[in-house]
């Protein structure tokens, strides 16, 4: 719970408030699941950030600490040099310890964590806009909600670049009328693009 009051961004709380405020249902599953989502995949997010800055932070303090005790201008050198050596005895080992944490850390792939919760946050913005493909299923909600939760899945089960790059695969809709739109939708586009080539070919510049 400390979590959301500290760390969670303005636009997650954002998005999570407009779901609510759009849905006529308040115990809508597939919301309240997506919502959930989208907050552990958020909150792993900024946790590994937060983890990640803070090694590195820990690097650059001990690095500054040995390179000061090490220094012979140090006026405190030649008097406690038995005590320094202990010291950087210790901050030897801790050295070697935040160096193995940090390459241990270098597994997690933050920047594709982001760019998830924010192809998340759009597809979302679609699905309340009914936008693209939402469109076509008019006033049949719960059909919408569905095809929702199938585009949202497929981003939380793939890597970013998996799926921007078969971005063009939207997934199968819910219903054979919304699937049915889609393929007269696409007879019509590829309609247009021939009558746009037979103008451009018969017509000479």
């Amino acid at each position: 719970m400390l979590f959301k009051y500290l760390c969670i961004s303005n636009s997650i709380t954002n998005i999570i408030n407009k779901l609510k405020n759009h849905e006529p249902s308040k115990d809508n599953q597939i919301i309240i699941s997506f919502q959930d989502d989208l907050y552990k995949t958020y909150k792993s997010y900024k946790l590994k950030k937060i983890y990640t800055l803070c090694l590195r932070f820990l690097q650059v303090g001990i690095g500054l600490g040995m390179t000061t005790l090490t220094t012979t201008n140090n006026p405190y050198f030649k008097d406690n040099t038995d005590m320094i050596s202990i010291i950087l005895w210790y901050i030897s080992i801790s050295n070697n310890l935040v160096n193995l944490l940090s390459e241990n850390a270098k597994k997690y792939n933050i920047g594709d964590e982001k760019l998830k919760i924010k192809l998340l946050i759009s597809e979302s913005n679609k699905y309340m806009d009914n936008f693209n493909d939402y469109s076509i299923y008019a006033e049949d909600q719960e059909s919408r909600i569905l095809y929702f939760r199938k585009c949202y899945q497929e981003i939380m089960n793939k890597t970013p670049h998996e799926y921007l790059l078969y971005q063009g695969r939207r997934p199968s809709h819910a219903t054979i009328e919304a699937k049915t739109r889609r393929l007269d939708i696409q007879k019509n586009a590829w309609g247009s693009v021939d009558e746009i080539t037979d103008i451009t070919e018969d017509t000479d510049v």
